[in-house]
């Protein structure tokens, strides 16, 4: 089932009960940050709204819960949030060893995204409903974002789109949150080597939700992620030529924001802080600044956005499970006895844990240490957990157990030295404001710690872990059966 676009996406969610249309305007950002936060925490409906000072309606939660982004991938949601993510994890993962399936996206020539097309003087990034939203945010941010580059040096369209922040500046500039761990800083680096001083850029807004959740997947550079929206979809994503820059953007988006990214670290400029998903406001960081050629948008446009921070905002939640699917392919080829792989919820995927069926000496350890060095573990990860079978990986009171009684801490934990990460580590000791060679905030230094909480065996030159309490099940059931005769 593929959605055309955002407006039948809302249709579906309002028929399922999934949206609410507000009444009430809400006043300013932080009223609006205050209730995304109360909706993530009682997992509420997405909402539809308008934002005192602007015209255009806000939509806010559309990816708020697994459950809506089974709806969204065209998947019957299950009861639990643990059946969802493997439902989602699963499906990702399987489309994204299967390129055959892929399907490249399809040229028109006009396009509901440009509708209403803005230059030159027309261009006020103002006009959008797009505020201050945290207190002590640097300034107002647009989220929910699929910024849009390509490799200058190929001659195939090889796009990528993923979900970063921006910070608006004025009417027609805005920073861009881009590092050398992220494909946009492999396209930034590509250009340069080329001489070139800008690449072109676009920011789409409100679009289906195939392409937000594909914006946060992680797939391997040199992929078109488009035709991996197309494969989700089942059918190929509509692209339109933007009306100022040489890049193709989803033709059926609310709005698009076209212009060029100023990439001489000369132009790089400070942004920040901003209230981040992993629950911390993170440090203003040195950004390249995007100039602002265009905006174009549909008639009457609807602004897509989202509010992190909280454990279960819509980035998180579309983060969740997909970003894990590219992990699990990696891990269930090169680990020993792999069984499962998950990035708890809670950790914002600083901790990951790794299920094996231990069958030799040394097979945990092997196996923690490989969740650390995918290219995702590396430049993410800073604790791997392996744990044995008899373990759910989900369940993390489970998880914890097996690290407070199966883990000598003298011989079952490695440290690693610190490397390189993502600059947005919170527990990072260092970071390295202004990088030499690029201008911007590249890195963050940290260690990795890599834990072995499977079962001991014998041969190991261990004390075997003990054997599992557990009841006569036999006998449980019956107590089950029976609970009310004990007058309990």
């Amino acid at each position: 089932m593929a959605f055309r676009d955002l407006r039948e996406f809302l249709g579906v969610l309002e028929e399922k009960g999934e949206l609410i249309k507000l009444k009430k305007e809400l006043e300013d950002g932080y009223e609006v940050s205050a209730l995304a936060w109360e909706l993530a925490e009682r997992s509420g409906p997405a909402v539809q709204f308008h934002l005192k000072g602007y015209d255009i309606p806000l939509v806010m939660g559309l990816h708020g819960t697994l459950r809506r982004n089974c709806i969204a991938l065209g998947l019957e949601p299950k009861e639990s949030d643990k059946e969802n993510y493997y439902q989602i994890r699963n499906f990702i993962a399987g489309l994204l060893e299967s390129k055959d399936k892929w399907i490249k996206p399809v040229k028109v020539d006009k396009a509901p995204c440009q509708e209403v097309s803005l230059t030159g003087a027309e261009v006020d990034l103002g006009k959008l409903p797009v505020a201050k939203w945290s207190p002590m945010d640097g300034g107002p941010y647009i989220t929910l974002t699929n910024i849009i580059t390509r490799n200058m040096a190929s001659q195939q369209w090889r796009r990528n789109t993923g979900m970063y922040r921006v910070m608006i500046n004025d009417k027609t500039t805005t920073n861009v949150m881009c590092c050398a761990t992220q494909h946009i800083g492999i396209h930034i680096a590509i250009a340069r080597q080329k001489g070139m001083k800008t690449i072109p850029l676009a920011i789409a807004l409100g679009v289906d939700p195939v392409i937000n959740i594909v914006s946060t997947t992680k797939t391997s550079f040199g992929d078109d992620e488009f035709d991996f929206a197309g494969a989700i979809r089942g059918e190929p994503v509509e692209m339109v030529t933007c009306k100022t820059v040489d890049l193709d953007v989803p033709a059926n988006a609310e709005i698009i924001i076209e212009g060029n990214l100023d990439i001489d670290p000369e132009g790089a400029t400070i942004e920040g802080p901003f209230a981040e998903w992993m629950g911390y406001y993170e440090e203003p960081m040195m950004l390249p600044r995007f100039h602002v050629t265009a905006i174009t948008h549909r008639r009457d446009p609807l602004y897509a956005t989202c509010i992190v921070g909280h454990p279960k905002n819509d980035g998180e939640v579309i983060r969740f499970p997909v970003i894990q699917a590219n992990n699990y392919n990696i891990l269930r080829r090169v680990v020993a006895g792999f069984r499962d792989f998950v990035a708890p919820w809670n950790t914002r995927g600083y901790k990951v844990v790794v299920q094996v069926n231990k069958r030799y000496p040394g097979w945990g350890m092997q196996a923690a240490l490989a969740a650390l060095t995918t290219s995702q573990g590396f430049a993410s990860a800073n604790i791997a957990v392996a744990v044995s079978e008899d373990i759910d990986p989900w369940d993390q009171d489970q998880v914890d157990w097996a690290i407070a009684t199966r883990v000598d801490p003298a011989l079952d934990v490695v440290i690693l030295p610190p490397s390189g990460v993502y600059p947005l580590n919170p527990a990072a000791s260092q970071r390295v404001d202004v990088d030499s060679e690029t201008g911007y905030t590249e890195y963050s230094f940290v260690g990795k710690m890599a834990i072995d909480a499977t079962k001991k065996l014998a041969s190991e030159n261990r004390r075997p872990t003990g054997t599992t309490v557990e009841p006569d099940y036999q006998a449980l059931e019956f107590v089950r059966k029976n609970w009310q005769s004990y007058g309990l």
